[in-house]
């Protein structure tokens, strides 16, 4: 018996052509998202190459514009030192707008500005010779010298100090018997010193005399430990001449916040006129901080600093400076002591002409 097997060779064909079709759409697909994924790839570097170039752009510019910025304070501070050799500071104006360049002359501050360069310079210098606040290091083995002339009456002055460089430690504990240990005992929990400051009142009346001098002169020892209060009523020309002050909230039982002391001294209300010098002992402070109360308010200190704010420019970058000016010629760095020795200097006396005196026999020192 014969079996007769017919194929159909229509039906086959399509089937075979359908399956290509299917094995050509697969291709076409893999290749699509094979370079969807390398444009993405590709895509994402060139990204990635254009910030980092305008990243490189920006720190260049940005730069620029500091240069520009601290050039501007440097012409400033130039222009004012000039004014006040000359003029003194009385006179100096208030420029509280940026155009132009700072003219001490004219009431308000104004002259041209300048272009150091295309596309590069300072846009912005704002001047205020009578800031609210003045601020100065103080170190040890030096002194800080500066005037408090307040616009006002002054009727208190709070005073902040703040940790050594590079300090970080502000627990200074221990009771009123430690607030003045000796400096090898201060101990690894405290990067704050003690702020010794001499307040002279009315200095150009107490130069008189030596009894003048000592009358309106007084010593205030702000500690950051120990149990004192954070604030002192001060008098001159009394027995007491010498204030231990705490830098913590009253009663000691805190800590000094944010790396810095402070303290409020409540002052005889009959003058704005002081001088005073600042020291530190232990520790030194990377930045004092004065501001004041005068019977109308806020304080604003003349004769001792000018706050200078430049911006600089360079394209769409800006940068902005704010320094200080030194309005008088004493400042920091002025030795605390004529002489010091490591364990005490002996001295002794002679009154002449007596013509009884010998200084050879005159004694040793105990």
């Amino acid at each position: 018996m014969i079996t007769l097997h017919w194929y159909n060779k229509k039906s086959m064909s399509n089937k075979q052509a359908g399956f290509a079709d299917q094995r050509g759409m697969v291709s076409f697909l893999v290749t699509m998202i094979m370079m969807i994924v390398i444009t993405l790839i590709v895509v994402g570097f060139s990204d990635i190459t254009r910030r980092n170039v305008r990243e490189t752009l920006d720190h260049q510019l940005s730069a620029q514009a500091f240069y520009a910025a601290e050039s501007g304070i440097n012409v400033t501070q130039k222009t004012i030192i000039d004014y006040v050799n000359t003029s003194g500071y009385a006179g100096l104006a208030t420029k509280n707008t940026c155009v132009n360049e700072y003219d001490p002359t004219t009431a308000a501050g104004t002259a041209p500005i300048a272009q150091l360069s295309s596309g590069v310079r300072y846009t912005c210098v704002l001047v205020n010779p009578k800031p609210s606040s003045l601020q100065f290091s103080a170190n040890q083995g030096e002194s800080t010298i500066t005037p408090i002339t307040a616009d006002d009456v002054l009727k208190s002055l709070n005073v902040s100090w703040s940790l050594q460089d590079g300090g970080s430690q502000t627990a200074c504990a221990g009771g009123n018997d430690y607030s003045f240990a000796p400096s090898d005992t201060w101990g690894n929990d405290c990067d704050l010193g003690v702020l010794r400051l001499d307040l002279i009142a009315n200095p150009s009346t107490s130069a008189t005399s030596v009894a003048a001098l000592a009358s309106n002169t007084i010593t205030i020892f702000l500690t950051p430990r120990g149990t004192h209060n954070a604030a002192v009523t001060v008098g001159f020309g009394g027995s007491t001449t010498g204030y231990v002050v705490s830098g913590k909230d009253a009663g000691g039982s805190g800590t000094c916040a944010s790396g810095a002391c402070s303290a409020t001294i409540t002052l005889p209300d009959n003058t704005a006129n002081y001088e005073v010098r600042a020291t530190t002992l232990y520790k030194d402070s990377k930045t004092v901080t004065v501001m004041g109360v005068t019977n109308s308010g806020t304080a604003h200190f003349m004769g001792a600093q000018a706050v200078v704010d430049v911006t600089g420019q360079d394209q769409d970058e800006l940068r902005r400076i704010q320094a200080r000016v030194a309005l008088t010629s004493t400042g920091s760095a002025i030795p605390a002591n004529a002489l010091s020795g490591a364990n005490g200097v002996c001295k002794h006396f002679l009154v002449l002409p007596t013509g009884t005196v010998n200084a050879a026999t005159a004694g040793a020192c105990n």
